[in-house]
């Protein structure tokens, strides 16, 4: 029986303390398909129809933001996951019942802020994460806090600020980026990619990786590049893009096509 507790505050907060129906996401028959548990929750949907920032705050897991003008609702969708292991499978399953989660729209002095936050009580919570998928009409401010996971802003605008480790960091929007950007990871790449209305003084470090770019649009100077640094000024902007990254690559891409992209990043 699927157990399911829902609270709304303002008619947007909502946390889950049912452990829900546990599915398997590989192939059942492959050893490893019992190697974890997870569970997708129904989508909260937001009385939001204009642009809203979004800030995110989670324990662990993909964070994946994306906006479109196609949307005239915002919306968040929870998968809770377990990965303690095949040899602990009942207790992961469990487990997924002390995830929770909030999601809620609050005001600002610059306009409306979509708060996102995950929690768990579990005493191992690295066995533990909550992946996001945000969809907004737009964007106009980005704010992520996670680790253990992928974080992915499709189509935004505005000041990015996020921190990760353990997962790849991708910032691709078709909207030109005029506000500071800073990106820091861990064990991760970055891949930045604007198309070249965008400005900016791109500062990018990479310890123990590769910095690499492609400006096919704009007017890049670039000031100082080697295997693992690149400093450089975009159409003569002052706003910061400070990238930084230990144990991964950086990619910089000043393009007509930002979005088009694959599953992997092998060039910028």
């Amino acid at each position: 029986m699927r157990i399911r507790t829902l609270a709304l505050i303002l008619g947007a907060v909502a946390w889950l303390g049912g452990c829900g129906t546990g599915g398997f996401l590989r192939n059942p028959f492959d050893p490893s398909a019992w190697s974890y548990h997870s569970q997708e929750d129904d989508p909260l949907i937001l009385n939001v129809a204009g642009p809203v920032a979004i800030d995110v705050v989670s324990f662990g897991g993909d964070v994946i933001i994306t906006a479109s003008e196609k949307l005239s609702e915002a919306t968040v969708t929870v998968r809770r996951e377990a990965t303690h292991g095949s040899s602990r499978k009942k207790e992961s399953k469990a487990s997924l019942a002390e995830i929770g989660y909030s999601a809620v729209v609050v005001p600002s002095g610059s306009g409306p802020v979509l708060e996102v936050r995950t929690w768990t009580g579990h005493p191992e919570p690295y066995f533990q994460r909550a992946h996001l998928e945000i969809n907004v009409s737009a964007a106009t401010g980005v704010t992520v806090r996670t680790r253990d996971g992928l974080v992915e802003a499709v189509d935004i605008e505005g000041a990015v600020d996020i921190e990760c480790a353990a997962g790849d960091v991708r910032v691709m929007t078709n909207r030109p980026m005029w506000q500071a950007v800073t990106v820091l990871n861990d064990q991760g790449d970055i891949d930045y990619r604007v198309r070249g209305e965008s400005t900016g003084l791109l500062d990018c470090v990479a310890r123990d990786g590769n910095v690499a770019y492609r400006a096919r649009q704009g007017r890049l100077i670039v000031s100082e590049v080697t295997p693992d640094r690149l400093r450089a000024t975009l159409n003569d902007g002052e706003n910061p893009i400070r990238l930084r990254t230990t144990g991964g690559d950086i990619r910089v891409a000043v393009v007509h096509n930002p979005t088009e992209v694959g599953e992997k990043i092998v060039d910028p």
